[in-house]
């Protein structure tokens, strides 16, 4: 009977071992939470690399809610959120805006500076809706995803405009 509890015991800690395996470069290693948990919740941008900082004085936001849209698309809203990206032919200029839109996961083949094959739930697609037919899609790439910390580069894949340039965001969650 012990022997038969051990062997059930360690057959349970390899295969849930397994599922929580290391996605993202920078980690973490282990993780007991899924990573829909992980990544739902309002994050506040704390650095941007690769671009001036557009009024760094301002707390930004982006919140990555659990209410669905559509299949794997949920509901996103965008405080204070980091502009400089285009809605059809219409710059935004250099201020922040707010609006919502949609996040959801992604995996495949992208490209960018380099051609690559995300796994799945690899990258983050931002959707950001400004009108029914005005809107600004960007891809990125997860380099860590924690509870409280989350690190995306980008640009992975765009549609209209958004900087055109790489860049690297880190976000804390509040």
């Amino acid at each position: 009977m012990k022997n038969t509890t051990i062997i059930l015991l360690v057959i349970f800690l390899a295969v849930g071992l397994n599922s929580c395996k290391k996605t993202y470069e920078e980690g973490p290693a282990i993780s007991l939470r899924s990573k829909f948990s992980r990544i739902t919740g309002k994050w506040k941008l704390v650095s941007i690399e690769g671009v001036p900082r557009l009024h760094p004085e301002v707390d930004q936001y982006m919140e990555l809610t659990k209410e669905k849209i559509d299949g794997e698309k949920y509901k996103a809203i965008f405080t204070n959120f980091q502009d400089e990206y285009c809605l059809g032919d219409t710059a935004t200029g250099d201020s922040l805006f707010n609006e919502i839109g949609y996040w959801c996961f992604f995996g495949g083949g992208i490209w960018g500076d380099n051609e690559e094959v995300l796994s799945d739930k690899e990258g983050l697609k931002l959707v950001i809706i400004d009108t029914p037919d005005k809107w600004a899609m960007t891809s990125w790439k997860i380099l860590k995803l924690t509870n409280k910390e989350l690190t995306i580069i980008s640009p992975i894949s765009e549609f209209y405009c958004y900087y055109h340039t790489q860049r690297k965001l880190t976000f804390e969650k509040e």
